[in-house]
């Protein structure tokens, strides 16, 4: 789950592992943990999935370059439940230079997320991440 109300514990609860320790181990430590993803239906035509990377990839880099007016609009509006600090935190995880387009250490933790379902059974085969992105110079390609 990734949501603002994870970045502390309530005092109650008792935390055996830690997701970040256990994707260490497994990835060796030099990869990043992938936290989420999003998913456009391939029913959609490509152009219009590609609108919507756009727009994805627009309101990243919006909540990137202007992330003290929102965290200030959403402190403001009461619309999270964490202090100032701990937004700030928040959202330099999520929104910040490396989260607009992956690179490629990115897609090999990615790689290594998949692997490891395959090999614990969860897909049937084996997935290459690459071969699901929208191809994004399409667009560019058809209107030349």
């Amino acid at each position: 789950l990734i949501h603002e109300s994870i970045l502390g514990y309530n005092d109650s609860l008792e935390v055996e592992r830690e997701m970040w320790d256990i994707w260490c181990e497994l990835s060796g430590g030099n990869l990043p943990l992938p936290l989420g993803g999003m998913a456009i239906r391939r029913s959609l035509p490509l152009t219009l999935a590609i609108e919507y990377e756009n727009l994805l990839t627009k309101a990243v880099q919006i909540a990137r370059d202007h992330k003290e007016n929102l965290s200030k609009m959403l402190m403001e509006r009461n619309l999270v439940r964490i202090d100032g600090e701990t937004l700030e935190k928040y959202l330099e995880l999520y929104a910040n230079d490396e989260s607009i387009t992956l690179n490629e250490t990115q897609y090999k933790a990615i790689e290594l997320l998949f692997d490891l379902g395959h090999k614990h059974g969860f897909f049937d085969a084996a997935i290459d991440p690459r071969e699901f992105m929208i191809p994004l110079e399409y667009t560019e390609l058809r209107y030349s």
